[in-house]
């Protein structure tokens, strides 16, 4: 549902009894002096004053930063006993926007004002609403004239009344709706205006601006004019109609959580095996599960050994976008990418490949679904499997299985740990044992003894000093070798 929103558009004109300077004080909640000398005093509203704000162009004189300054100079540049001296541009702040923001976002929506060349006051009023809530109203007057050199052009500028009238206002409404979202979403603001109108919407009339000598009347003669008469009738449809659509807005939410529960109840009673963590775009990748899982069906490398024998076949339903399982005990495993269910009896080589599957697919936190035997069964077989089941607490004759299937894991595990370390023990045995380096050379080499030490030379000379090398000096046969290597060393 759309949030509140309103744009009001409109002209101070003369002939209505109007003027800039007037409408000026009464956005500003002060006194303000018009050019013929006239004041317009609105200060009791003063309370309901926030901030006035001055949005103006890069080509406008200083004299246009002031409120009095500027519509005394807008109201002497008209002629005309009837003329328009200033536009009203209007909005409501949404409620959701915070005090802080208020300046940022009336600035922002109506930049595209301003870089028309016009110049605006905007007044800021929160006052309290009738629901108890914050009425905050945003109150803009924007001149009707462009400006040349330092004054007013002689002209006015017609191109902004064309803009202004577009699709009877519905541009400007459409306009501010837009800039009002963008302004929200990017500071975070959860806020949805709809610029239609209430015909549109199909919602009742808006309350219809009386005039206020109908309230004098009232007062005066304490009898009910017809036009008061018509707007109380008006205000009692609309809470009978607001009271209704409540009414309709609750029904649609009972509705929808009938609904849930009915499909929680049904997704509980069918058997099947999900993801604990989805991902968020799961919905918008049926095109990808399903030729993962064709893939698999063509392949044919996908299934565990152990579980050949216990498959009969398997078929990809192109329609389904599944894969079928038909196992030799009569169950049929149906893997959906997503979600993985069994169809027939229940039995342990099923519950054994629905885990499989699970774990083919990389899920390593599932949620199970269904009566209490298949839960059991299904959560024992992916422990087994090192997957963790998050919705489901096994029963006690459950839990006594598992721990007794996991103890033979374990015991066969540790039995094929203990062959592998004497197989691989028993090939080192076979190999001949080398020996050490120094022991290699002692058997490859003679030791020769000097009975003098060569004499020290100076390394500068030519004569150069014994060297020791071993006596042999051509190279030992291969058959030497391996004798030398296989008798003892005995070193002295």
């Amino acid at each position: 549902m759309s949030d509140f929103f309103r744009v009001q558009l409109g002209v101070v004109s003369r002939s209505e009894g109007h003027s800039a300077a007037k409408r000026s004080a009464y956005q500003s909640c002060g006194k303000i002096v018009d050019h013929e000398g006239r004041m317009f005093d609105f200060a009791r509203k003063a309370p309901e004053h926030v901030k006035t704000i001055m949005l103006i162009p890069q080509s406008a004189p200083v004299w246009a930063s002031t409120p009095e300054s500027l519509w005394q100079r807008a109201a002497a540049a008209e002629k005309r006993v009837d003329a328009q001296e200033a536009r009203i541009v209007d909005f409501s702040m949404p409620r959701s926007v915070p005090a802080r923001l208020w300046e940022s976002c009336v600035r922002y929506v109506y930049r595209p004002f301003i870089d028309m060349g016009m110049v605006m006051q905007v007044d800021i009023h929160d006052s309290p609403a009738s629901d108890g809530g914050r009425n905050v109203n945003v109150h803009g007057l924007a001149t009707l004239r462009g400006f040349n050199g330092g004054g007013f052009t002689t002209k006015k500028n017609r191109a902004w009344n064309e803009f202004f009238r577009e699709r009877n206002g519905r541009v400007i409404r459409e306009q501010f709706a837009e800039r009002l979202a963008t302004f929200c979403r990017q500071h975070g603001v959860l806020y949805n205006g709809d610029p239609r109108s209430n015909a549109e919407r199909n919602w009742p009339a808006p309350e219809p601006n009386l005039p206020r000598w109908n309230f004098e009347v009232l007062a005066r003669t304490g009898e009910l004019p017809k036009a008061l008469a018509s707007l109380q009738d008006h205000r009692r449809l609309r809470r009978r109609w607001e009271a209704a659509q409540a009414e309709a807005i609750e029904a649609a939410f009972q509705l929808e959580k009938i609904n849930r529960r009915l499909w929680e109840r049904r997704e509980r009673r069918q058997r099947h095996l999900v993801p604990a963590r989805p991902t968020a775009a799961r919905e918008d990748r049926p095109d990808r599960r399903a030729a993962t899982l064709r893939a698999w069906h063509e392949a044919q490398d996908w299934i565990d050994a152990d579980a050949v024998g216990a498959i009969k076949s398997t078929r990809f339903d192109t329609v389904r976008r599944c894969l079928w399982i038909d196992l030799n005990d009569g169950s049929t495993i149906i893997d959906r990418g997503d979600a993985i269910g069994l169809r027939g009896r229940l039995t342990w080589q099923a519950a054994i490949e629905t885990a499989a599957a699970a774990e083919r697919h990389g899920w390593t936190e599932v949620r199970v679904f269904g009566d209490q035997a298949y839960k059991d069964a299904v959560t024992v077989a992916a422990v087994l499997r090192g997957l963790r089941v998050v919705n489901h607490d096994l029963s006690q004759e459950a839990r006594a299985e598992l721990d007794r299937l996991l103890a033979e894991q374990a015991e066969r595990e540790a039995t094929f740990k203990s062959q592998e370390s004497l197989e691989v023990a028993s090939q080192y045995e076979s190999f001949p044992r080398i020996g050490t380096s120094r022991e290699i050379h002692l058997k490859l080499t003679q030791r020769s003894f000097v009975k003098g030490v060569p004499p020290a030379t100076d390394p500068d000379t030519k004569v150069l000093a014994r060297v020791l090398k071993p006596t042999s000096a051509a190279p030992l046969p291969d058959s030497a070798i391996r004798n030398s290597l296989a008798r003892p060393s005995n070193p002295r």
